[in-house]
Order: C-alpha cells, then structure tokens, then sequence
C-alpha cells in the first residue's frame, strides 16, 4: 500500500524551518549564501531545484549536512516524477531465453579463431 504524503519542495523546508525562523529575510540569507536574491526566492518558491551548490551553501551557513538537503530535494523529485512515469505504463524488460545447444556435433557451428 502506497502512503500518499503531501509534496513539499524542500524550498518551502528552508524557507520556513532555517530562513523564517531565524528572522532572516531573503535578501539577508541571499547575502549569507552569497547567491542572487532571485535565485534563492526561486528555490524558496519551489520555482528551482536545490542544487549540489546549493545544499553545500546551506550546510556550511547554517549548519547541518549537504546530504540531507539532497535527500530531500531527490525524495520530492521522486514523487513529482512517478505519476508521469506510471501513466507510460512501462513494462519490465526480460531477456531472451537462451537457446538450447544443438544436440549432435554435426549440427554445431564451427567456432572460427
């Protein structure tokens, strides 16, 4: 049974659990990132993906781990990504089974070397 969570863009995590309850505003964080105001509001707004830059920004401003900031941002890629998938109806591949050898040596290929 697949649990159905609510998605969050970790945007929305940082915004409200580091940025927010810190009293920063974006420009301030923005600063303390050393990143453009837009381009934090673009991922505090769930508009841009955190990057690998991104997270490392935000470990080493705030604390905590880059890992943690990826697992999160890859868990919601995940869920936006699986309905897409799911409506392509994709079936596993199987390899061919393999064919049996010939059973007499008059009807074996000569193996050239």
């Amino acid at each position: 049974m697949e649990r159905k969570l609510p998605r969050f863009h970790p945007g929305a995590i940082l915004r409200e659990e580091v940025i927010l309850a810190h009293g920063l505003t974006v420009t301030e964080a923005a600063k303390l990132l050393k990143v453009t105001r837009p381009a934090l509001s673009n991922v505090l707004n769930g508009k841009a993906a955190i990057s690998v830059e991104m997270s490392l920004r935000i470990a080493a401003v705030f604390g905590g781990t880059a890992e943690i900031w990826q697992r999160l941002q890859t868990a919601y890629d995940l869920q936006e990504a699986k309905p897409k998938i799911d409506k392509l109806k994709l079936k596993r591949w199987q390899p061919p089974k393999p064919k049996k050898a010939p059973a007499n040596k008059a009807e074996r290929r000569p193996v050239e070397i």
